[in-house]
């Protein structure tokens, strides 16, 4: 339940009562609340009103607005999540339709859908100019990049040298390009 590193009002809630050694009942009983409502809302199915989060607060013993605020950052860190999942996915739409501009996936019928991130990133290793390799950091951790590549790129030997030896350099910054592809080429 949790959004990042904001506990969830269930968590918040279930983590209090279990400190005070009281039950769920007990804590529906202490605010004048119908237990079925206190459970929803620990098993978050259903939010909190103000009015509710303050009897909250007075039965276990929190500051007021304790449950309001964490109940408030839970929501605000979700939609943020929502948000930048959202955007990564434009971001990845606007790679592939870059690469099949630029003469990859000729072989289907529009951008194949069952494309795996590490296919994606190899097809634009592959296909994308040198000034469009850094949207992929947009969407992957240089980290990532560079392990699909030694996997998918470097590992096909000298077919792929150029490539591999422009991309060792330009996009990953590697002193010595030659012993380096070597060591992870199949020659």
């Amino acid at each position: 339940m949790k959004s990042g590193n904001v506990l969830s009002v269930g968590e918040v809630i279930r983590d209090r009562i279990t400190e005070l050694g009281i039950s769920q009942t007990e804590l529906a009983v202490r605010v004048g609340e119908h237990f079925q409502t206190i459970s929803a809302i620990i098993n978050g199915k259903r939010e909190v009103t103000i009015p509710l989060s303050v009897g909250i607060d007075e039965a276990l013993g929190l500051p007021a607005g304790t449950i309001a605020l964490a109940q408030t950052k839970y929501r605000v860190e979700k939609e943020v999540a929502e948000r930048k999942s959202e955007s990564m996915r434009e971001k990845r739409h606007n790679i592939l339709e870059k690469i099949k501009a630029n003469g990859g996936f000729w072989s289907y019928q529009g951008i194949p859908d069952s494309l795996d991130d590490d296919e994606v990133i190899e097809a634009a290793l592959v296909h994308l100019d040198l000034e469009d390799l850094p949207l992929l950091l947009g969407v992957w951790s240089k980290a990532h990049i560079k392990r699909v590549w030694k996997e998918r790129l470097v590992s096909q030997g000298r077919r792929m040298n150029v490539l591999n030896y422009i991309l060792a350099v330009k996009m990953f910054g590697i002193n010595n390009p030659d012993k380096y592809i070597s060591r992870y080429a199949n020659l």
